[in-house]
């Protein structure tokens, strides 16, 4: 698979989280199964249909003039002009189908093996649904979250999925460790408003098992509790 997913916004956390983050990043269900249609910004489309025209167009790649990274098998690339490649446009907006089902029927219906994490940080209490959203480029990612009650921290969202591409500022891209593999540490997402990258609004954990890559994000968990989550996964 070499198409991009998504890009998530999230409200900005607290400005002490924020401090904090940019330091770190800077340092050597049983719910009814239902199919509902989900609205995507145009931020989120435009650089889906950017990765998309990458991934079978080197002349396109070439084009773009960005800064490629690899992190244990996964592809990470910043344009140099972030603003000039994503542009928010009022009301544009793209549908995809989305399933809402139980961990069972997710399990049963992936065409991958979805493993959960055995740890989380105190207070934070697994969703009871798996969220599977369906990309006409075919990739289909799950996804379920982890509530917690500090609304300083957030809840904590787990992706797995196909591998893809991933459009970052590789300014705040970071190599860590997850059991001893590679992973990637990412401060911030696009802006929705400004169209530009936004180093304070979340914190992400990329990395490949097996053949599967996971994501775990959170506007406000710690580094250590993300790492330590994403090793508790059998």
């Amino acid at each position: 698979m070499n198409d991009d997913f998504l890009i998530r916004f999230r409200k900005p956390p607290p400005r002490h989280f924020a401090a904090q983050l940019y330091k770190r990043i800077n340092t050597p269900m049983n719910t009814p199964k239902q199919l509902v249609m989900r609205r995507f910004s145009f931020a989120a489309a435009i650089c889906l249909a950017l990765l998309a025209a990458l991934a079978f167009s080197p002349g396109a790649l070439a084009a773009v003039n960005s800064l490629i990274r690899q992190i244990g098998g996964i592809t990470f690339f910043g344009p140099e002009e972030t603003a000039s490649q994503v542009t928010a446009t009022p009301g544009a907006e793209v549908i995809t189908p989305e399933d809402i089902l139980s961990i069972t029927e997710a399990r049963e219906k992936l065409p991958f093996q979805l493993s959960l994490p055995t740890w989380a940080p105190d207070g934070f209490v697994m969703g009871s649904s798996v969220r599977i959203s369906y990309f006409q480029n075919g990739f289909t990612p799950a996804i379920i979250n982890w509530y917690g009650s500090d609304p300083d921290v957030g809840n904590i969202e787990l992706m797995v999925g196909q591998p893809v591409k991933w459009l970052v500022d590789t300014d705040h891209l970071q190599e860590v460790q997850v059991n001893g593999q590679p992973a990637a540490l990412v401060g911030g997402t696009w802006n929705e408003d400004t169209g530009q990258w936004d180093q304070e609004s979340e914190l992400s954990l990329t990395w490949m098992k097996g053949e599967v890559m996971y994501k775990l994000s959170s506007p406000g968990a710690a580094v250590e509790d993300l790492i330590r989550m994403a090793e508790s996964i059998p």
